[in-house]
């Protein structure tokens, strides 16, 4: 967790363009949430040119986020706008062909590294030291 899963057209994204957009998804949660940069995974899904993302859209382009529960919805927005923002700048496709959403889920039923996530705000010291493990 977070984990960020971007649904593209078949072909439409290269390899350098998803490690840049990995990396600014990767800059953009650590930055507004603190998050430890390893629990940040990003996949990118292809579907068939001419198909559909199998999301509720007509946009060709879609982030399909999942967070921890907890954030003031300010750092949410932010979070999503600057997410969808990034990969609209890297690969070059219109805003008007980009929608996106972050889901939640409670810490308490989320793990990462093999321990159960603590609440936002609720990570001390021993926290950051499993999650280096």
């Amino acid at each position: 967790m977070p984990y960020y899963k971007c649904i593209v057209p078949e072909g439409s994204v290269g390899f350098e363009e998803r490690q840049a957009v990995a990396k600014a998804f990767t800059d953009i949660h650590c930055g507004s949430t603190g998050a430890p940069r390893t629990f940040v995974h990003v996949e990118f899904i292809e579907y068939p040119a001419g198909g559909e993302t199998g999301y509720d859209s007509s946009a060709p382009y879609y982030m399909d986020g999942g967070n921890r529960a907890g954030r003031p919805e300010e750092v949410k927005q932010k979070l999503l706008n600057d997410l969808t923002g990034a990969f609209v700048s890297i690969t070059g496709i219109s805003p008007d062909d980009m929608d996106g959403r972050i889901t939640e889920g409670k810490a308490s039923q989320t793990m990462e590294g093999g321990h159960v996530l603590p609440e936002p705000g609720e990570e001390g010291p021993e926290w950051y030291e499993h999650a280096a493990d």
